[in-house]
């Protein structure tokens, strides 16, 4: 660059120490040169896409925190007003036994060591005093609110019934005892292994559940006593423990009078069972399903959908699958939990308002979709 530089005529030839400076000076400005040329080109660093936090369950076995109920879901706007649809209460759990007597809990294939009276654990989880929206082992039950509607659940199959305290303490916090029977042959370490086919016994489970409960209600002796509203019970459950829920409330095979609601999450109507589905008059619906559920099938769930008569309800979940909002805090989580804690509400409640939050909760642009 230097050399070629047009210099004026009129200037005389330089003195040494001149040049000496105008080599220096030439040098500076050559570094700066190239110091330029090499940040100018220097590409803008990558900004790599930021995504959420993972949010893990808490596994303690003292104190679990509830996912928080009352946060609105990023695809409402700040102005509307948040759902009534929080925990009220603290929730408390307790174990116990379920026995049918006269009725055989045998392993499959015939294993005569696994013949032994139909017995297996029920989790019963209820309104507590303590902190709403926490889950505290020896909590005695919280009587303020008078006796509280019963709601028993039934799981999957190979799936833990306490798997489900999502929403299992979800539905104590807002004020129900909730009972799970622990299906005896449907588990990974069932006696002589798990056994799918026992599946037509268990809507026998639910509904000796739900005897047991009220056994417990009338006994003074028992820490529920007085506890539970005998004329307020629903049915629920996941997957094969849906289509027992479908069985107890529709089915002429299983149909228990004392079933004031049902919940299906991802359940289907399951043609081994001996009876005829929606020949009358049953209890509201309510169905849940992922539209990319490849276990449970949308379109099984639109067949019962279809059968049931009114009042009846069918929430979409937008791309969840068989599990997708039942077992941990995810993006479906709080549709689940608010659409069946409103439908609940007002069905086995009465209360005002509660249909009007359900199909709020269950209209979230791609979330879910309620029908």
């Amino acid at each position: 660059m230097a050399p070629n530089r047009h210099r004026p005529s009129h200037r005389g030839p330089l003195t040494p120490l001149a040049s000496r400076l105008l080599v220096i000076g030439i040098v500076v400005l050559l570094i700066g040169g190239i110091a330029y040329v090499l940040l100018s080109g220097r590409s803008a660093p990558e900004v790599k896409n930021v995504t959420a936090p993972t949010i893990v369950p808490v596994t303690s076995s003292t104190t679990t925190t509830l996912p928080p109920t009352t946060t609105l879901s990023p695809t409402t706007t700040t102005t509307d007003a948040p759902l009534n649809t929080g925990p009220i209460y603290a929730v408390g759990v307790a174990t116990y036994t379920l026995s049918e007597p006269g009725k055989y809990l045998c392993a499959p294939h015939g294993t005569d060591s696994g013949c032994i009276v139909r017995t297996m654990p029920l989790y019963v989880l209820f309104p507590a005093a303590g902190t709403p929206g926490t889950v505290v082992n020896g909590a005695m039950p919280d009587r303020s609110g008078g006796s509280y509607p019963l709601v028993v659940f039934g799981n999957g199959y190979l799936e833990n019934a306490l798997s489900y305290s999502v929403i299992l303490d979800y539905w104590a916090s807002r004020g129900y005892v909730v009972a799970a029977p622990q299906f005896p042959l449907s588990q990974v370490n069932s006696v002589g292994g798990p056994w799918e086919a026992d599946i037509l016994n268990q809507p026998g489970d639910l509904s000796a559940a739900i005897s047991y409960m009220i056994s417990q209600d009338s006994s003074s002796s028992s820490m529920l006593y007085k506890l539970i509203d005998p004329g307020e019970i629903a049915v629920a459950g996941q997957s094969d423990g849906a289509d027992d829920a479908l069985a107890v409330g529709y089915n002429t095979c299983c149909m228990d009078p004392r079933v004031k609601a049902v919940i299906s999450l991802s359940g289907a109507e399951l043609s081994s069972f001996p009876g005829k589905y929606f020949t009358t008059q049953g209890p509201p619906l309510l169905i849940v399903q992922g539209t990319d559920d490849t276990i449970n099938l949308p379109s099984d769930s639109q067949i019962a959908f279809d059968a049931a008569r009114p009042p009846k309800y069918y929430l979409s979940l937008i791309g969840a699958d068989h599990l997708d909002g039942y077992q941990e805090v995810d993006g479906y989580s709080q549709a689940v939990q608010q659409v069946t804690g409103s439908f609940l509400d007002y069905y086995l409640k009465g209360r005002a308002g509660a249909l009007g939050e359900m199909n709020k909760a269950g209209n979230v642009a791609g979330t879910d979709s309620l029908s």
